[in-house]
């Protein structure tokens, strides 16, 4: 979720970057990052709050046109969130490895956003699959709305997945 705020904010970084790069310069650029870090009371439940620690990686590699324009950008992206029921101490790990794909559509300025891998994939013994966002989701240019998915989903949109979360830790 704010992963994708972030990642977005790459992208519009780079997206700068490639207008002020010179017309021959047509190779790939590749930045690497990582980031970690917490956000006690992430989500509030009935009784209890979920606190959130994270470390992620991500390998971005950006694709110019003979004009040195920006026309794809590819993310590699690895999390790891521990989730922590702030009253009982019950965790759960999310582990997610997935690939964002944003392609100029021709003659503007917009993306098409393809996410392919698992965003969420978290597993507690004795319940099995908890959390899951696994598969290829499309969306709109807007970024709002998936205009195709495949794969499996347990986390609704919305405030609904906060009910989700809350379950997997209770």
């Amino acid at each position: 979720m704010k992963i994708r705020r972030l990642l977005l904010a790459v992208i519009t970084g780079c997206a700068v970057l490639g207008f002020v790069t010179p017309a021959n310069a047509t190779p790939p650029e590749r930045l690497s990052f990582s980031e970690s870090g917490s956000e006690p009371g992430f989500i509030q439940c009935d009784g209890f709050a979920i606190d959130e620690a994270s470390t992620n990686t991500f390998d971005v590699a950006v694709f110019f046109d003979k004009s040195g324009e920006e026309v794809r950008v590819i993310s590699r992206g690895r999390i790891t969130e521990t989730l922590t029921n702030s009253v009982t101490g019950k965790t759960v790990v999310n582990r997610g490895v997935f690939q964002d794909f944003f392609t100029r559509i021709d003659g503007t300025d917009e993306f098409t956003h393809a996410v392919v891998g698992f965003d969420f994939k978290a597993a507690v013994p004795g319940e099995g699959l908890v959390l899951a966002d696994i598969g290829r989701k499309v969306f709109s240019p807007d970024g709002e709305h998936i205009v195709f998915q495949a794969g499996r989903d347990n986390i609704p949109d919305g405030p609904a997945a906060e009910a989700v979360f809350c379950a997997a830790l209770s």
